[in-house]
């Protein structure tokens, strides 16, 4: 048996050496690669942090029609940091496959958690007491849970809202049919996350929990201008404020073949906001200072 240091084996003849004719010498390609062609695209080098989000928004605003973009739009606003926005509209571009995501001008990517990291690690922008800040958790927990569905469920799921609005927003750079395709996974994927914590979706319950989420919310902010009536906005004044912004600025219905009633649930949930005064007060406050 040959062991694998003899191998090979010793008696085993050389491999023969050819001589290439001169004619056929270039064949050896003593200098490769033989020619360098200039590149089609050279991508130019960010001169400013960069946000690649959703957008524009509606009526081509520059705030995100997506919230989850908005919320670090605004809060990179609320601290001052100098930044270009994007408007990608592909969320595949992100490393984590969602958008928003942040490019700095030193190549570093940044997902939505670690933009948050990121910010913290150059400016303080928290409320003043432990107590508030634990409070203020609780109160971004509740909007990230039941404002949130019932903007999903509005979005993506009532039917005007979605044929009408939502699917262009977010696929109408695609071609046609994969916008239709691509429109329709999301909706699927949206339905399936919708689940994840109850058997079935009723419209009911999901906008009576919003409901009752934005009762507590006009309740605690009464007449401040911020939430815990800081000086200064903070995180939740940027989660709240996406939530309501993406609400009140959904397009309205002007009128449908599908009938009254279609067209009242597609904006039952801009009602429900705008029964708060004070909420879309703060809003609108929020959006003339910081985003217009």
């Amino acid at each position: 048996m040959t062991s694998r240091e003899s191998y090979p084996p010793s008696n085993w003849p050389a491999l023969p050496t050819i001589e290439l004719p001169q004619a056929l010498e270039f064949l050896k390609l003593k200098n490769f690669p033989l020619k360098i062609y200039p590149s089609v695209y050279d991508r130019p080098k960010l001169t400013q942090d960069t946000l690649y989000i959703y957008g524009p928004g509606w009526k081509d605003s520059v705030a995100s029609f997506d919230a989850e973009c908005l919320q670090i739009q605004v809060y990179l606003k609320f601290c001052g940091i100098e930044f270009d926005v994007y408007n990608g509209n592909e969320p595949h571009a992100s490393p984590s496959d969602k958008l928003p995501f942040l490019v700095t001008v030193t190549g570093a990517v940044y997902d939505s958690d670690r933009i948050i990291q990121w910010v913290e690690e150059r400016v303080t922008k928290v409320l003043p007491t432990p107590a508030d800040r634990e409070q203020a958790k609780a109160f971004v927990a509740l909007a990230r849970s039941k404002l949130h569905a019932a903007l999903l469920f509005s979005a993506w799921l009532e039917p005007l809202n979605y044929s009408q609005y939502t699917s262009k927003a977010y696929f109408q750079h695609v071609p046609v049919p994969i916008n239709h395709v691509l429109a329709y996974e999301k909706q699927s994927e949206i339905t399936k996350t919708l689940l994840t914590d109850r058997d079935i979706l009723v419209r009911e319950e999901i906008y009576n929990d919003a409901a009752a989420a934005l009762e507590a919310l006009a309740i605690k902010l009464g007449d401040d201008e911020y939430f815990f009536n800081s000086s200064e906005p903070t995180w939740i004044d940027a989660v709240i404020f996406s939530y309501l912004h993406c609400i009140l600025s959904f397009p309205i219905q002007p009128g449908s073949t599908l009938g009254d009633e279609e067209k009242k649930q597609a904006g039952e949930l801009r009602a429900l906001v705008r029964k708060h005064e004070n909420l879309v007060r703060y809003a609108k406050h929020i959006y003339d200072t910081w985003v217009k």
